[in-house]
């Protein structure tokens, strides 16, 4: 399964689907988990690229700066840009970042995602990361929502990404027999440690991967 389009939603569609993660979600709360464990404490500069209403920041500590691109900006600030990065280069002023940050983003890349990637990997420092997660399109009980534009399988996921960086680390965010975030049944304080696929298990359960990946 793989295919794409060049349909991408405009800010009108944006400035009311982007309401629904103005509480952070488990998988924003697991990202975070990951942040933390990869800066160690130490002060870094951080893009959240597909932002939303910034519900990340407000998750991360004072060390690192956070900064937000997306295409519909709810409340202006100056840690945020508002950019439609699908038709203008991925850029928050002239800065480079520690921690690139994507998720939910690249299943609304259609075919401009190689490009984008690349323009990723130019914002990164030295030993930055970028970390990003993809929905698994193969679950067991998938589900495609109408608004994507890129689908394919992790396995080419992984392939478009190792042409652009190093890929450290590719793990599920977490397991569901539905194909949707974990409730209380579905074990969410375990599954908010579990960094490591389940043979068998994950290429049907996992709801979607994170990838955290390095510069080339």
């Amino acid at each position: 399964m793989s295919w794409e389009t060049e349909t991408y939603r405009n800010r009108d569609f944006w400035i009311k689907e982007n309401r629904q993660y103005a509480r952070p979600n488990f998988r924003l709360r697991k990202c975070a988990r990951l942040i933390r464990e990869l800066t160690a404490g130490k002060s870094c500069d951080l893009l959240d690229l597909g932002c939303g209403p910034a519900a990340l920041r407000g998750l991360l500590p004072p060390s690192i700066s956070y900064y937000g691109i997306d295409l519909a900006i709810h409340e202006p600030a100056p840690y945020l840009h508002e950019l439609d990065f699908v038709r203008n280069p991925i850029a928050f002023d002239d800065r480079q970042f520690d921690v690139v940050v994507a998720l939910g983003v690249f299943e609304y890349m259609g075919g401009c995602e190689a490009k984008k990637l690349r323009e990723i990997a130019s914002l990164l420092t030295r030993d930055g990361h970028f970390i990003m997660s993809y929905i698994n399109f193969r679950h067991i009980l998938r589900r495609i929502y109408p608004a994507y534009n890129n689908i394919r399988s992790v396995a080419d996921q992984m392939k478009a990404l190792r042409e652009v960086f190093e890929v450290e680390r590719f793990f599920p965010v977490s397991h569901h027999w539905r194909h949707k975030q974990p409730g209380a049944r579905a074990l969410p304080s375990i599954q908010m440690q579990l960094d490591w696929n389940i043979p068998g298990v994950s290429p049907w359960l996992a709801v979607e991967y994170f990838f955290v990946c390095s510069r080339r």
